[in-house]
């Protein structure tokens, strides 16, 4: 499962909101620490998430909305890349990351 830094907390908040504001079960779990990434399937399913939470959260800071009192989202965006590609890498996926985030950024 994730382990993340104390200072690091306000990302696990943001991924939370975003998890449950776009109905995704596997990246509510994951980041509530209730589940790891057991496949290239969970692997896909979390970097897909991972780049529909950045659409959502450009919407957000252009609209000035803060989530959970925490504002700056794209700081934080770039935190949980980290955290997301950190992980997956240590769990032996950081190959399905790239591709799937290759995919989706038109590389």
């Amino acid at each position: 499962m994730i382990t993340v830094h104390e200072d690091d907390q306000a990302a696990i908040v943001i991924a939370q909101h975003y998890a449950n504001q776009l109905n995704n079960d596997l990246a509510a779990k994951f980041f509530s620490m209730q589940i790891a990434v057991a496949s290239k399937s969970d692997a896909e399913q979390l970097t897909r998430f991972y780049w529909e939470m950045v659409d959502q959260a450009v919407d957000d800071q252009d609209n000035e909305i803060s989530i959970e009192d925490v504002s700056d989202l794209q700081f934080w965006m770039e935190k949980l890349m980290n955290i997301v590609m950190g992980y997956l890498k240590r769990v032996g996926m950081y190959e399905v990351w790239s591709d799937v985030s290759d995919q989706i950024n038109g590389r």
